[in-house]
């Protein structure tokens, strides 16, 4: 990953990265033959980082889906604080997987399951009466892996946008419930 943040796609290449890796180019190659599995084992990585890897869960009163989405924004700025060299490799990524089909085909079901664990989250939320219907899950998912993906370099934006996000998606008394003075969501990372 380091060789990646430093270098950039151009420069990833595998004698680099076996040296920053402390082995040998053919046992890098014996794992990883191609550029591309190498670009597949990095997804890899950061899918099953961001799967386990989380911020500190906020506190919400009553609601599952304003938590769940709590815990979406806490683990941005969480990321961004503790752990940006992922979000700098996914970063790289996807810029480039919009000129080159083959890093698209990598990302796609990686970015494709965060939306549709994004689409669950929104649906469960409007089933238990806490999120609004005017948004379907699939608008508000898109809404959010959008706007969450462009925040990336911008922490002075996360609180806001952050709040934007919830009054687009949540209900006013919900998020009524769930306000106070040093409640960002920021804070609670």
């Amino acid at each position: 990953m380091s060789v990646l943040i430093e270098h950039g796609l151009e420069g990833l290449r595998t004698r680099r990265v076996a040296e920053r890796a402390g082995v040998n180019v053919a046992t890098l190659h014996y794992y990883f033959s191609t550029k591309e599995k190498l670009i597949q084992g990095m997804a890899d990585y950061l899918g099953e980082r961001f799967r386990t890897l989380h911020a500190p869960a906020p506190l919400v009163k009553g609601s599952a889906g304003l938590a769940r989405l709590r815990q979406e924004f806490a683990d941005v700025a969480f990321y961004w604080a503790k752990e940006r060299r992922l979000l700098l490799v996914m970063q790289e990524l996807i810029h480039r997987s919009r000129r080159c089909p083959v890093i698209e085909r990598i990302l796609q079901p990686f970015l494709a399951e965060w939306r549709s664990g994004l689409e669950a989250m929104l649906r469960e939320g409007v089933a238990e009466g806490s999120f609004r219907t005017e948004v379907t899950p699939a608008e508000g998912a898109a809404l959010m892996a959008t706007a969450l993906m462009g925040l990336l370099g911008a922490p002075d934006l996360f609180e806001v946008v952050f709040r934007a996000l919830e009054r687009a998606l949540v209900k006013p008394e919900v998020l009524a419930k769930n306000e106070s003075k040093d409640d960002g969501c920021l804070k609670r990372s």
